[in-house]
């Protein structure tokens, strides 16, 4: 974790290093290791490094190239090293003497732009080529390093985050109208807007090359659409791969300077993650520190159907069989909903996405910090990776005719108690008929549709409108959630859907010191995924067969079998009593802020905050929960970040 930064003065002008040194400066609380900068007159590139990696101490950035033609900054993690310095025939003693950003531009000077195929792991780069003066913007596939540039006439910038930019006189603060308003309607985040005017980001799995006339090329280097599963005749060597696989994954996760910290929810991704991270450790005599979200005490939890609301004691379970983990549980009793909305607006630069759980996201990392943790480790995207249930396979089967095998799973599934047979049989069906026939049966059976304007804080003649329903036809996504009927399409819209975590790593390294991991999102197992059969996840009535098969023996037998899972954040209602007045003089303030006001239905949410349901039985439903959870919360949030970033031009 790191903040890079460069500027180019297209007509050759000198001054480019001023320009960096200001976005340095602002890019600072993403560092504090070691700053540099290269200046090269109409171009510089600046580097805030943090010492995240033990071989960061290596680090001597911004790098130059052997002939002098490439010049780099990197923002970098990469998982695989010993492969890459096989490949390109490095010492065993160079590769102990050098930071990751070194194989970046190794990897570069041998394979040119196909070296990007090659880098596993996470980064983002500015490379500029001087000879052939193309400047280079690259992020890693699943974009979780971030990283923002702005165009203005003669002069390109570039930044690690927005702030950097922000830090230059001529670029205004004000927000993206358009990106805001997808934000808000829940829409996946497609295309280059960032959530600032004028600013646009490198997406995931992109290069950006910019010629020295202003001409740009987006260079989609990365396929997610690409099948990279590997093809074996017997799926017990599935199962043995995947397991090498995650193993490895986590061990290169495990490369830091201090100490280890984890999210432990009472459920399989988190859990898997805490115990084979323990498992590692323990083989050098080291400790894991396991963080588990439990409710207020004396909080009522509002019944949830497949859902339990306290996750400590099946956390402690998981905790239990690992001598080297010690548990702590985190109530947040003396946080309130809405107390880091000023702290996540100045470091991760976003509007919260859950206000509910970054109360406990943010708690778990001021106490991993205080104990001396420079590392979290997490499971946030082990359902689409690590334990995926499967259960799709069903109207696979049923595209496919293959209606003998679609039966047999059914009456294993319904033998397992897995679902009624009306669930099952929708979930084969429905993602195969049109939306008109889907609402039909769920007003049928009494069931609600989504409907943008009530799920979300969005204004209903927006939400009406045909420029908002062209755009999200044009984009493809379902705003009424109909039943998935493809595992993998499924794992590419969740994987890609935001673009938010690498801002919130980067805010968590600003705010507590703590690099947050997934080892569940490592690009190598879903590559690993991709395409592989999907009887390995669904089979013989089991879900989540994969899981069961090659991590069964490391989670307690609740765990691994259990048919319902945690609710984060059960205690909710509680906690939005509590804060409700606070709440409501958010939205009154939002009322100054235009962009708010042209987008939200402010007095609905503001209503909805006055009638909050004193009951919490009255808030179990889906109805109630999406309002006044997720409309509401979400409404509030972005409320928040509209009004501080339009107060700060004013």
């Amino acid at each position: 974790m790191t903040g890079v930064c460069g500027s180019w003065h297209l007509d050759g002008a000198p001054g480019a290093g001023d320009a960096c040194a200001a976005m340095q400066r602002a890019l600072a609380i993403y560092g504090g290791y070691r700053s540099d900068r290269i200046d090269l007159g109409p171009i510089a590139l600046g580097i805030e490094l943090a010492h995240m990696l033990p071989e960061d101490r290596f680090d001597r950035q911004p790098l130059k190239g052997a002939d002098g033609g490439l010049y780099l900054v990197a923002d970098a993690r990469i998982d695989n090293r010993p492969e890459l310095a096989e490949a390109l025939g490095l010492s065993a003693d160079r590769t102990t003497t050098i930071g990751d950003a070194d194989y970046i531009l190794a990897a570069w000077e041998r394979w040119g732009e196909e070296a990007l195929d090659r880098l596993k792991g996470s980064f983002a780069f500015i490379m500029w080529d001087a000879r052939a003066r193309i400047l280079r913007l690259v992020r890693d596939p699943l974009g979780q390093r971030p990283l923002f540039v702005h165009r203005a006439p003669g002069r390109i910038h570039v930044a690690s985050m927005a702030k950097g930019l922000h830090a230059l006189p001529d670029i205004p603060r004000a927000p993206d109208a358009e990106r805001m308003r997808d934000h808000i309607a829940l829409l996946p985040q497609v295309g280059p807007r960032s959530f600032f005017a004028g600013i646009d980001r490198v997406e995931p799995g992109q290069m950006l090359r910019i010629y020295g006339d202003g001409r740009t090329d987006q260079v989609d280097w990365y396929d997610r659409t690409q099948d990279r599963s590997p093809r074996f005749a017997r799926v017990d060597d599935y199962v043995d791969a995947f397991r090498e696989l995650f193993d490895r994954a986590i061990a290169d996760s495990l490369r830091t300077t201090g100490g280890v910290a984890s999210h432990l929810s009472a459920g399989r991704d988190s859990g898997l993650v805490s115990v084979s991270a323990a498992a590692e450790l323990a083989k050098s005599g080291r400790r894991l520190t396991a963080y588990t979200h439990v409710p207020l005490p004396g909080a009522n939890l509002p019944p949830v159907t497949g859902r339990f609301g306290n996750e400590g004691p099946g956390a402690a379970r998981a905790a239990a069989m690992y001598p080297n983990i010690d548990h702590v549980l985190v109530d947040c009793a003396e946080r309130t909903v809405g107390d880091e909305f000023d702290r996540h607006f100045f470091y991760c630069e976003y509007p919260v996405l859950n206000p509910t759980n970054s109360l406990w996201d943010s708690e778990i990392a001021r106490q991993a910090a205080a104990r001396g943790a420079t590392m979290l480790l997490n499971g946030q995207f082990g359902n689409m990776t690590v334990s995926t249930l499967g259960t799709q396979r069903l109207a696979e089967l049923v595209a496919r005719g293959r209606l003998l095998r679609w039966s047999r799973e059914v009456a294993a599934l319904h033998r397992n108690r897995h679902d009624s047979l009306r669930g099952l049989l929708s979930v084969s069906l429905v993602p195969h008929l049109p939306i008109p026939i889907v609402l039909l049966l769920r007003r049928l059976f009494g069931r609600q549709d989504y409907v943008v304007s009530e799920y979300t804080a969005l204004r209903e003649d927006l939400a009406r409108s045909e420029t908002f329903r062209s755009h999200v036809e044009t984009i493809g996504f379902d705003t009424h959630f109909r039943a998935w009927g493809d595992v993998h399409a499924m794992r590419r819209m969740v994987l890609w859907r935001v673009d938010h975590l690498g801002q919130h790593m980067k805010g968590m390294l600003a705010a507590t010191g703590l690099d947050s991991r997934d080892p569940t999102s490592d690009i190598r197992l879903v590559e690993f995924l991709s395409g592989v059969p999907t009887d390995v996840f669904l089979r013989d009535g089991q879900t989540a067969w994969l899981f069961k098969q090659a991590f069964g023996d490391r989670l307690p037998a609740e765990t691994v079998e259990a048919r319902t899972k945690g609710l984060q954040s059960a205690d909710w209602p509680t906690r939005m009593r509590q804060a409700l007045p606070a709440l409501r003089s958010e939205l009154e303030r939002a009322r100054h802020s235009p962009t708010a006001v042209a987008l939200m239905d402010m007095d609905g949410l503001l209503a909805d905050a006055s009638a909050f349901p004193e009951s919490d039985a009255d808030l179990a439903n889906t109805q109630h929960n999406m309002r006044y959870h997720i409309r509401l919360m979400r409404g509030v949030s972005v409320a928040h970040f509209l009004r501080k970033l339009e107060a700060g031009n004013r």
